[in-house]
């Protein structure tokens, strides 16, 4: 790589970079205040916080990163023409594809980043993070529970302790259920957490249990125990036993799902539009940047130009994520839908570059362009008035 490539590649690489840490430090401090009651009301520490709501970083840098690599293409093209560095490069005879040359090696790291985030990395972050939350919200009864105080582990489980000694065994316990159409409440005098190979336990001793039926069923029935073992998993937030998601399953397991995993009997789409959609996701920050590169890596001398050409990519951006958010939309029910999410990019691409080979022209409406032009001179009009 030589130092003209050294020189485009590094100011289009910290631009993206810069582009990226920016947005996704701003989305994630809006995403983690929803994992706040984490500190305030379960008593994990700050850096707890941080490690936990940091799994969701993958899944936004996903997101993010081929708007990313369009803002950062577009700055180096237009600091380059701003700077009459690519009119100069134009006169000493290069073409555009070598203005270009280390602008697309970058588009293809970043298109194999993304690829490696949606395959890998953001299934696993998404499971580690649902693992993490449930063990905060399970481990909050044995270690976390204040004496004296309600707790609300989730929407309508509270928990209470009276007392907690020194080596784990709580007195005075009050588990308050009612997340399900039948209410349940759970009264101990003592309790301590038991883990065994079947699980982790909160084992109830001298209490009683009182069940209320639902709107249509108001009978109430009380159970007294001498001793009862509470699994710690029917405690968990959005408890779904093994319902994991297809976004949070690794590759092996969604490309043969089993035939008994709930998702495939009754969503089995749910798994082809994921696979293909993970495969899929290191294509369209290619379509971002060609569109990028095709309206603003030949040399530009007016204003105007510059202008007319950043107007031009707006609807051509919109059309991109529209046709992707439409493809994929589809492709649970569609058969069609699975070619066409991958050569919908491509064909982006290939357009962009005949455009940039001066194979084909696009150019915006005449009455558009006239329109343009009108309101530029009235504006230099003003300007010199």
């Amino acid at each position: 790589m030589g130092r003209l490539d050294r020189y485009i590649f590094s100011t289009a690489a910290v631009a993206f970079a810069g582009v990226v840490i920016v947005l996704a430090g701003m989305i994630w401090s809006t995403q983690a205040l929803r994992q706040l009651d984490l500190v305030t009301s379960q008593g994990q520490t700050i850096l707890a916080f941080v490690a936990i709501t940091s799994l969701t970083m993958p899944t936004l840098v996903l997101v993010i990163a081929p708007a990313a690599l369009f803002i950062a293409t577009a700055y180096t093209l237009l600091k380059l023409n701003g700077d009459s560095e690519i009119v100069v490069m134009a006169a000493a005879g290069m073409n555009p594809w070598r203005v270009l040359r280390a602008l697309i090696l970058l588009a293809l790291l970043v298109s194999a980043f993304c690829a490696a985030l949606a395959i890998s990395v953001v299934p696993t972050s998404l499971r580690a993070f649902r693992d993490q939350v449930t063990k905060v919200r399970a481990d909050v009864v044995s270690f976390v529970a204040q004496p004296g105080r309600f707790i609300t582990l989730t929407p309508g489980l509270v928990f209470h302790v009276r007392e907690r000694a020194a080596n784990g065994v709580m007195r005075g316990i009050f588990i308050h259920d009612a997340r399900d159409k039948e209410i349940t409440t759970y009264l101990a005098d003592r309790g301590q957490i038991v883990d065994s190979d079947a699980g982790t336990f909160l084992v109830l001793e001298n209490g009683s249990i009182h069940r209320r039926g639902g709107e249509k069923n108001n009978s109430t029935s009380v159970v007294e125990f001498q001793r009862y073992a509470l699994d710690l998993s029917s405690l968990a937030p959005n408890n779904q036993g093994q319902d994991v998601r297809p976004a949070e399953r690794p590759l092996a397991y969604v490309l043969n799902p089993p035939a008994n995993d709930v998702y495939q009997l009754t969503q089995p789409g749910r798994f082809r539009e994921e696979l293909h959609k993970r495969l899929s996701a290191g294509l369209y920050p290619l379509a971002y940047f060609a569109i990028a590169a095709a309206a603003l890596a030949r040399p530009r001398t007016t204003r105007q130009s510059r202008g007319a050409a950043l107007v031009a990519i707006i609807p051509a951006m919109a059309v991109v994520q529209i046709g992707n958010f439409a493809i994929a939309g589809q492709l649970r029910t569609q058969d069609m839908a699975v070619p066409l999410i991958y050569l919908f990019p491509l064909v982006v691409v290939i357009l962009c570059a005949l455009t940039l080979s001066d194979r084909i022209h696009l150019a915006p409406p005449r009455a558009l362009s006239a329109r343009a032009e009108e309101l530029r001179q009235r504006l230099s009009g003003g300007k010199a008035a």
